[in-house]
């Protein structure tokens, strides 16, 4: 048994998303499908879509709704459509990114409120940094542009 995923987002998103895992993975898996919804669809429509797709990927343990933006169209429809309708366990992870995805194709196999932990830790973790890089790639000066110690690389 594992978890299903269904992702929801703005369209294009969610399958440009898929299109990314394929690309890292080497195929799309087994029990994750997207539903992208357009600006211009009803949301009853979207709900019905998504209540679709949670049970084409439902194998017994429950679904994982990814939604791109907390509080849009697309997760207010999941909410609706999972937490609301469905007779089966569900979770919604807002924030949607493409290390979330991986890693919670990764986890499926774990309880699903462990998984949306561990994805959510994951999207945060997905996101690095690196900055501009100093002068012959020492550490960032945090001292201003016209204080002495600002040069202290300077041979």
């Amino acid at each position: 048994m594992m978890l299903g995923l269904v992702l929801v987002t703005h369209a294009p998103l969610g399958d440009a998303i898929a299109q990314c895992v394929k690309h890292v993975m080497g195929s799309l898996p087994d029990g994750l499908t997207v539903v992208d919804i357009p600006g211009d669809e009803d949301i009853e429509h979207s709900v019905q879509r998504i209540q679709a797709a949670a049970r084409q990927v439902h194998a017994g343990d429950g679904v994982v709704f990814l939604t791109d933006l907390f509080g849009a169209t697309p997760s207010n429809a999941a909410v609706r459509a999972g937490v609301e309708s469905l007779n089966l366990p569900t979770v919604l992870v807002s924030g949607c990114n493409l290390p979330m995805v991986l890693r919670a194709l990764g986890f499926r196999d774990l309880p699903i409120n462990e998984v949306a932990e561990r994805l959510v830790m994951g999207g945060r973790n997905g996101i690095v940094s690196t900055g501009a890089t100093a002068p012959q790639r020492q550490t960032f000066n945090p001292a201003k542009n016209d204080d002495s110690a600002r040069n202290h690389h300077q041979q």
